[in-house]
């Protein structure tokens, strides 16, 4: 497993690092890493610094790593807690051992990019994006310049 999560860290660090993604591991724990997502540009996100923990199970990547917002997002599809639907980041049923955390990532970045109106996890987000996609967008900017800087 430290094999894997080395290859996995230099991919993401060194070798191709995802566009706005920085990864760190802890030098105290080698199950856990963070990593700060820049807020995909033409979004409401954009501009914003959002840390995100990455905790690995001791039987990675036979089961798959828990990924959380540590920093405070408003998002329809995470909770207020930071939470994910596991389904939606592929990291329940549908993991794979073949599954690396980049892609996990690369998922993320496009939930934040696009709302999917079928997994409210935040239901005030959810009602004001059906309601008024404007006021959405004006409260995301406000809650971003707020918590993420």
């Amino acid at each position: 497993m430290q094999n894997r999560l080395n290859k996995e860290l230099q991919d993401l660090t060194q070798t191709s690092p995802l566009h706005g993604v920085q990864i760190t591991a802890d030098a105290n724990n080698r199950l856990l890493w963070t990593a700060v997502v820049a807020g995909p540009e033409g979004t409401a996100y954009q501009g914003g610094k959002f840390k995100l923990s990455i905790t690995f199970p001791e039987n990675y990547p036979f089961k798959a790593p828990q990924f959380l917002f540590t920093t405070k997002i408003f998002h329809p599809n995470i909770t207020e807690k930071g939470e994910f639907c596991e389904d939606m980041i592929e990291t329940k049923d549908q993991w794979q051992p073949t599954k690396t955390v980049k892609q996990v990532l690369e998922k993320i970045l496009n939930i934040m990019g696009q709302v999917n109106t079928e997994q409210a996890l935040n239901q005030k987000a959810m009602e004001l994006y059906k309601s008024d996609k404007g006021k959405f967008e004006e409260a995301v900017r406000s809650e971003t310049q707020k918590y993420a800087q």
